[in-house]
């Protein structure tokens, strides 16, 4: 009994709740992955990290011209605070922030769209705004969701404007008002927290210095149970490690359960970071995000070299696997892998427009089926078994032009920020200068 979607499913039930990276139940779900792997005598262990955890104390909108509305918003995390009196401006609707929208914002409180990214933020702040507004959801979502607006960071850190976040149906409202004044408060405090990956081994034979990776995330985000995002991609690497522990191979295999992937990657950009040199003896990282949807269909993006990629295709086609393979980086913890040189790929198995929801209270273990998610878990068995025990390593450690180009941005983007943290650090260590004494006319 090697694979069994009994025992898979009594775990995915097990894990069936809230579990934001930083609280007291993303570290009971990591003691639960634990003694999973120790029950199957596998040895695991709990690597923890430190994550900034915001909590914001007050945040308002509201319309002070020409008619007085007040707006449901939450904070975002990582933005400064407000005044106590808050910060009162003009309003402007900015869509994607292309540079024609910004050419009149100083004074103005403006609504975006889409992620701020740092560019951004420097633009506003230069061509001087006050503050900002991200929308997010869907216009034609239950009342119940509308208020679960999902917390979310800013990118990087001292960013120079105070951010609220509104659901997209209230900026319709919001933007038809035509608001000529509008006042906005925050207040947010951050605590640092821990938050764990949980590792577990199984040693390899004749080939026991090169390792194959397998990986998920195992946080969710407020307001969900996270089953199928992610609980469901934990129980495929908990399944692979009993398959391969009563199988064995000759290369070395590790189960990597990420934790604070909702919020960046975090658990396994730490956990390359913390393990950097032996990462040169991983060959590839197989990372999963979201499996066992009923309706659904299976993807895999593979962030390593066309032959990888043909190859899975070719192994998919000998299978009759069902999979749609596609070269680039992954919004997933493969990503992490990838750019610490590892090549990697995520499967999943996703739903179409109108499907199962992530990222609020629906996401719930009545759209997932056994089935559907031994489909993902049968195929990378037989595909990742091959891996292990070839006679020589099959897996190029080289990237596609597509997935370097992928890497290359993000890395930019990352030492971007570095950079300017850096500096902004640099500022605040500088000693004040003493105010020259006047010197008295002789």
């Amino acid at each position: 009994m090697s694979m069994c979607k009994k025992r898979a499913w009594e775990l995915l039930e097990e894990m069936s709740f809230v579990r934001v990276a930083g609280s007291p139940e993303d570290l009971k779900c990591a003691e639960i992955l634990k003694a999973h792997c120790d029950k199957a005598g596998v040895p695991a262990v709990i690597e923890d990290f430190e994550v900034d955890v915001v909590n914001v104390t007050c945040a308002t909108l509201e319309v002070l011209e020409p008619e007085y509305h007040a707006y449901p918003v939450i904070g975002i995390g990582k933005t400064p605070d407000t005044p106590d009196e808050g910060v009162i401006g003009g309003f402007k609707y900015i869509e994607e922030a292309r540079e024609a929208n910004l050419t009149d914002v100083e004074g103005k409180i403006v609504l975006v769209q889409g992620r701020v990214m740092p560019d951004v933020f420097e633009k506003l702040k230069k061509k001087g705004a006050v503050g900002y507004i991200q929308l997010q959801g869907n216009m034609y979502e239950d009342e119940s969701i509308k208020n679960e607006l999902r917390p979310s960071n800013a990118f990087g850190k001292n960013n120079p404007l105070p951010g609220l976040k509104i659901h997209i149906s209230e900026a319709e409202k919001l933007v038809l008002q035509k608001p000529t004044k509008v006042k906005m408060t925050l207040k947010s405090e951050v605590k640092k927290e821990k938050a764990h990956n949980v590792v577990a081994t199984l040693e390899g034979t004749d080939l026991k210095d090169e390792v194959i990776a397998f990986s998920a995330h195992c946080d969710s985000v407020p307001y969900s149970k996270g089953v199928w995002d992610n609980a469901t991609g934990s129980v495929t690497i908990m399944e692979l490690m009993h398959y391969f522990k009563e199988k064995g191979s000759r290369r070395t295999m590790k189960f990597i359960w990420c934790g604070a992937e909702e919020i960046g990657l975090v658990g396994s950009r730490e956990y390359c970071k913390a393990h950097e040199k032996e990462l040169e003896n991983y060959i590839f990282n197989i990372n999963f995000d979201m499996t066992g949807v009923t309706i659904g269909h299976e993807v895999c993006c593979v962030s390593a070299s066309e032959d990888t990629a043909h190859a899975i295709e070719y192994t998919a086609m000998l299978n009759n696997y069902p999979v749609k393979v596609d070269l680039g980086t992954y919004s997933s913890d493969s990503t992490s892998f990838a750019s610490a040189g590892v090549p990697a790929c995520t499967f999943a198995r996703l739903a179409p427009m109108g499907g199962a929801q992530i990222h609020n209270h629906n996401d719930t273990i009545e759209h997932l089926d056994p089935d559907s998610f031994m489909i993902t878990l049968n195929f990378v068995a037989l595909y990742a078994e091959q891996i292990a025990n070839a006679p020589v390593n099959p897996i190029p450690r080289k990237f596609a032009d597509p997935v370097k180009e992928k890497l290359e941005e993000g890395k930019k983007r990352r030492a971007a920020m570095e950079a300017k943290e850096k500096e902004e650090k640099k500022d605040e260590e500088k000693p004040e200068e003493k105010p020259e004494e006047k010197k008295e006319d002789k």
